[in-house]
């Protein structure tokens, strides 16, 4: 699990990594056999209609910043990786419309966005539209206090969605997993999700999965490995 990669030591630290950092974690991946795949590549294994190399390894990257346009994308074309954003809905809407990237934290817009998918080695998943958000009583996709399932069930389905057209609309496919803001859901997030017809989602907990051919809820909750500053991916995958 990666966020940022900037040169701004400012900035560096859990969730954010140089891009030399992040080069010498696809030289090592390369050179120790690790294949880079696409969450579509797990999922068509899980549900049997596709395989997968004998080191696979899916490598995510959060909140859709313009370091991924700017780092990622140029080295994941060198090293030949797939990897896999997951964005922010409602805050590409915004940049693409004003075009700024001389802001704090740059995201993408959507000729990025439409420039890395047809390459083949990015894959555009869901952060969700709005639920990324810093609003009082916000709380990502989590049920929030006092909302009444039937409230709850209709706001998420909205946001991802509204967010499902978005990227419809640009990239001519529907996301089928849906990484979870901050982490948070409740105990019935991922059966909206299943209604809503996705296939895994992702969560933001440091934790091995276990995954089986024909067991389609391993995909749901998925823990992940974060990459912080400072220490290499080889002792991530260590620990």
């Amino acid at each position: 699990m990666y966020h940022k990669v900037t040169k701004d030591a400012g900035q560096l630290g859990k969730f954010a990594i140089t891009p030399a950092e992040l080069e010498a974690d696809f030289a090592f991946l390369r050179d120790s056999g690790y294949q880079p795949v696409t969450m579509e590549a797990l999922i068509e294994f899980v549900h049997g209609s596709g395989d997968l190399p004998e080191k696979p390894i899916v490598l995510t990257f959060d909140d859709g910043y313009f370091s991924d346009y700017r780092y990622v994308y140029p080295l994941a074309q060198a090293y030949d990786m797939q990897v896999v954003l997951s964005i922010m809905g409602k805050v590409t809407d915004e940049l693409t419309a004003d075009g700024r990237t001389d802001i704090i934290h740059p995201h993408l817009t959507w000729p990025q966005i439409e420039e890395m998918a047809a390459s083949g080695l990015v894959e555009i998943q869901s952060h969700g539209y709005d639920l990324h958000c810093t609003r009082a009583g916000a709380s990502g996709a989590r049920r929030r206090r006092g909302e009444s399932e039937a409230a709850y069930t209709e706001r998420l389905g909205e946001d991802l969605t509204h967010f499902g057209t978005r990227v419809q609309e640009v990239l001519g496919r529907t996301p089928t997993v849906f990484t979870y803001p901050f982490g948070a859901k409740s105990e019935g997030s991922d059966g909206v999700l299943k209604d809503l017809g996705f296939c895994a989602s992702l969560m933001t907990e440091g934790r091995p999965n276990l995954i089986t051919r024909g067991a389609g809820d391993c995909l749901f909750s998925m823990g992940r490995l974060n990459r912080p500053h400072g220490r290499g991916v080889a002792e991530v995958l260590e620990a």
